[in-house]
């Protein structure tokens, strides 16, 4: 771009027929303020672009800042939660091998403390069966003991009757003396000492 001073320098020729000097020199007079007025303009514009050139330039490297560390931290967070995400995966691991070792745990005491019940169900049960045989036993030798036609004479009698005499045929069946009769042949001796 000219200078405006080059411009206002600049002499030209004079010939014989030509246009009006003082016509030209004040058109060029007033060509050369409008363009130095716009060579200023230019000038301070250049200014600017230069100034914002510099902006555009510290914007780019800081965009590039902030996109590099944008980029970092998007790896630091995936980072962070692929391990996040690892821990988790063996706590839940831990987690559940541990459930399920107290889940066995209980299970193989569930199964003890069933088969203990069943064993306790079992001698409960056959607990009852002796007692019952024991009872079905008793019966039939108090049947043995005490015939049925005698039945209407032990409604008469005391238990006490009844008890002796029970007592009494089971004693003559096995060969056993009852205690009362010891009693009272030692008695018959004994008065027959005395007298």
């Amino acid at each position: 771009m000219i200078n405006p001073q080059d411009l206002q320098n600049t002499d030209f020729s004079k010939s014989f027929k030509g246009y009006s000097c003082t016509e030209v020199d004040k058109y060029v007079e007033y060509v050369v303020e409008q363009y130095t007025e716009l060579y200023r303009e230019y000038a301070e514009l250049e200014k600017k672009v230069k100034i914002l050139g510099a902006k555009l330039e510290e914007a780019k490297n800081d965009q590039s800042s902030v996109s590099a560390t944008l980029l970092n931290a998007q790896k630091m967070a995936d980072e962070i939660i692929k391990d996040a995400n690892n821990k988790a995966n063996a706590i839940n691991g831990a987690i559940k091998e541990s459930f399920d070792e107290i889940v066995e745990q209980y299970r193989t005491v569930i199964a003890n403390e069933q088969k203990k019940l069943l064993e306790a169900q079992k001698n409960a049960i056959d607990f009852k069966v002796g007692i019952l045989d024991g009872y079905k036993d008793q019966i039939k030798m108090l049947c043995e003991l005490i015939p049925l036609d005698s039945m209407d004479d032990v409604n008469i009698r005391s238990v006490d009757e009844v008890v002796e005499n029970a007592i009494s045929g089971a004693g003559a069946k096995l060969g056993v003396k009852p205690e009362n009769e010891e009693d009272v042949s030692e008695e018959t001796e004994t008065e027959s000492e005395n007298a």
